[in-house]
């Protein structure tokens, strides 16, 4: 890890140095032709002009949304680091864009479309601002800050963010299911008339988080598609989990006992510092430099739904009385560890009169520690349900699920990419990507029982459960071709052609095997027409998709409910076609219409369990 920090450290220094001494002679013409600012919001519609088509999400499956902020990601990878204890749309943010899936492909080595922000910084003028919102399910957030100067050339910007969300399905044990604090400032301060400036970032979040225990109902399949609910359980509304939030569980890295309630468990705190320097060469060139760190204590609490066993009488946990009845079989996966971020890029900008290079080199380094221990336990089928005993006990199967892994990831590269305007009416962005890609991870090869937990004996009694070392190499890269051809100013086609792979993340090595297929290719292709009008717009086009070598794990529950969790691997096809209507008469009306029309199919799935 110190070797790739320095290198990250070099890279910084290095440009630094370099652009600090090449500035005096930086062009100090104001009336010359300006490079677009990075944090220029982007047209209404997501497109560069009037005259080409939207950026429309085609709904095909990807991996995950990409996040990114000033230029780079808000997290190395949302698996355990969730995107949304880190970024939320708040006031700290000056725009927000669709990020196309040839950029998502090229700048992050991702699939799908992203989201691209950038954050509000300080003005010279001293503004206030403020924005609160609420629901009918009692949600409340809002957003408080203040813009202003320090100096001739230094602003600020501070911003603070709230949010108290208790979610549609009320818990008994807190008031809130979603819970989080964000707080943002920034300097910045121009050392140049061209807009040459460098800013510094800080956030600091604390995030509770307890969704994950109430995304369960109880209910009848009918077979014809449709369902209702279990007797007289209110979908949505009443709350199918644990009463009381306090659970008791074996800690997987030590075999501790350890009791806890569920909002405790469910607090992160992160803290981020980010470097912002952009330079202008010359009129019409321009470095970006951007450089952050972050370091979060997450947690998380799954509480989920397994099978139902059949009626029986069970002893309620408090011996309070006995239950005669269906009982519902839980599983809770208790989730702590620290991940670290670091990042690197620096991205040269060169504009000319049918050209806009972009040439970036990049690195990015997690370093994770992160282990889940698991417990199940069982309760009636009603809401807000009492749980009840097994074979004496409130909770069993000690950590027969749990998940442990500590590493590095390292992603190192370039890319390139273009929008080459090669008529008034033909433009083709085009780009490449290539990053070696390093893993190093210590997970536990050991099968999991219950009472499993690291240093503890092994299921057959022969030996020690322990951590194993096993690194993963190779380089990942991305290819992608966006034709758009007007036929006129307003109607013409709309082409995509993305390839790209990826390798498995250290989330591939929680369980007890190593993952199935260790690289991921994909492809992605769309093809369409458009058609602007002022008052209305269409996109139409027809996509493909296909990725094989994912590869996970599943917790299988058999007729006795005994649970083992396995790997699986699946291909993934999907063929679709969608238009996307956008209807705006006026300016303060607007209607938007979508028809999707898909075929996905699992061209390959396996796994193995119980033989």
């Amino acid at each position: 890890m110190k070797r790739q920090i320095s290198a990250l450290t070099l890279v910084v220094i290095a440009a630094t140095a370099v652009m600090a001494a090449d500035s005096k002679s930086a062009p100090k013409d104001s009336a010359s032709v300006k490079v677009d600012d990075e944090t220029k919001a982007t047209t209404l519609l997501n497109a560069s002009s009037a005259s080409e088509p939207r950026a429309v999400p085609i709904g095909l499956p990807t991996a995950y949304t990409v996040v990114r902020q000033d230029g780079l990601p808000v997290t190395y990878f949302w698996d355990p680091n969730a995107t949304n204890l880190h970024w939320r749309q708040d006031g700290s943010l000056a725009s927000t864009r669709t990020l196309p899936m040839s950029q998502t492909a090229i700048f992050e080595g991702e699939v799908g479309v992203g989201v691209d922000s950038y954050t509000r910084l300080g003005q010279k003028e001293l503004k206030g601002y403020a924005k609160y919102q609420l629901n009918t399910l009692g949600k409340h957030d809002f957003t408080l800050g203040v813009n202003g100067s320090l100096g001739k050339n230094t602003t600020f910007s501070l911003n603070a963010y709230n949010d108290m969300d208790p979610g549609n399905v009320p818990l008994q044990f807190t008031h809130f299911a979603d819970r989080a604090q964000f707080y943002t400032g920034t300097l910045t301060h121009q050392y140049n008339p061209d807009g040459s400036k460098f800013s510094v970032f800080y956030r600091y979040t604390d995030v509770q988080q307890l969704s994950n225990t109430i995304k369960q109902a109880p209910f009848y399949w009918v077979g014809d598609g449709s369902i209702k609910g279990y007797e007289n359980f209110v979908i949505g509304k009443d709350n199918y989990g644990n009463n009381d939030g306090v659970i008791t569980y074996m800690d997987v890295r030590t075999g501790e006992m350890v009791t806890n309630n569920y909002n405790d468990m469910g607090k992160n705190h992160t803290h981020e510092v980010k470097l912002m320097w952009d330079h202008k060469l010359d009129p019409r060139t321009a470095l970006y430099v951007r450089a952050k760190a972050s370091f979060t204590d997450r947690a998380n609490v799954g509480d989920n739904t397994q099978n139902v066993l059949e009626s029986q009488t069970r002893e309620y946990y408090d011996g309070s009385g006995e239950y005669t009845g269906p009982v519902q079989r839980r599983l809770v996966q208790i989730a702590d560890g620290n991940i670290n971020d670091y990042m690197v890029t620096v991205r040269l900008n060169k504009k000319t009169d049918r050209h806009d290079w972009n040439f970036a080199v990049f690195d990015y380094l997690e370093n994770t520690d992160f282990a889940t221990s698991s417990v199940q336990y069982d309760h009636e089928v009603k809401a807000n349900p009492l749980r009840l005993r097994f074979n004496g006990s409130q909770f069993f199967n000690y950590n027969a699920n749990a998940q442990i892994a500590n590493g590095h990831e390292n992603k190192v590269g370039f890319f390139v990419f273009d929008t080459w305007r090669i008529h008034p009416y033909v433009k083709v962005a085009y780009g490449g990507r290539l990053e070696y890609f390093d893993l190093g991870v210590n997970y536990s090869k050991d099968a999991r029982y219950a009472g499993f937990y690291i240093g503890g004996s092994d299921k057959q009694g022969t030996g020690i459960n322990q951590l194993t070392h096993e690194n993963l190499r190779g380089f990942n890269y991305a290819v992608s071709v966006l034709p758009t051809i007007n036929f006129t100013k307003d109607f013409g086609f709309d082409g995509e052609f993305n390839y790209l792979t990826m390798y498995r993340h250290i989330q591939g090595f929680y369980g007890a095997n190593a993952p199935l297929s260790k690289e991921r290719p994909h492809t992605l292709a769309r093809a369409g027409l458009f058609y602007n009008h002022p008052y209305f717009n269409i996109v139409t086009s027809f996509t493909y998709s296909f990725r094989k070598g994912d590869s996970g794990r599943i917790a299988v529950t058999n007729d006795q409910g005994l649970t083992e969790t396995t790997p699986y691997r699946q291909s993934i096809r999907t063929m679709g076609w969608k238009t996307d209507f956008m209807l705006n008469p006026v300016k303060e009306f607007s209607l938007n219409l979508t028809f999707t029309l898909q075929n996905p199919k699992l061209a390959m799935y396996k796994f193995e369990a119980f033989g």
